[in-house]
């Protein structure tokens, strides 16, 4: 579909479903369910606990609620920085990949956090 935007340039428009997913959109996303998945995982095995107060308390209320609460705080925003990329990729790009780095970094903290139940669950696991 084209239309014209308020200077009368005629651009090229697409529903959402037709978008291609940027690297950093796909990155962040599999960082934030990576995230989702091993914290199920070591909370289930007793090696670590959900380090963020208001997350911990939504788990308090079952697996499903966190998962859908997990998803509802970063879906949203992948969203909105897809749908804003065609419009100014250079700052999309720039912002999505501090993004990543952040998200990376507190997940690093928050596995050093628990690191010594961490890597000796996995010692075992691995070691026997």
């Amino acid at each position: 579909m084209t239309e014209a935007n308020a200077a009368g340039i005629y651009m090229q428009t697409r529903s959402f479903l037709h978008y291609n997913v940027s690297p950093e959109g796909l990155c962040l996303t599999t960082l934030c369910m990576a995230d989702l998945a091993s914290t199920l995982f070591w909370i289930s095995q007793g090696h670590a606990r959900e380090g963020n107060p208001l997350m911990a308390w939504v788990l308090s209320a079952g697996v499903v609620p966190f998962i859908a609460a997990k998803i509802v705080m970063f879906a949203p925003a992948v969203m909105l920085a897809e749908w804003y990329r065609p419009r100014n990729p250079a700052l999309i790009t720039r912002v999505m990949r501090w993004v990543i780095g952040g998200y990376v970094f507190a997940w690093v903290a928050g596995i050093g956090a628990h690191s010594g139940r961490v890597f000796e669950f996995y010692r075992n696991l691995l070691l026997g």
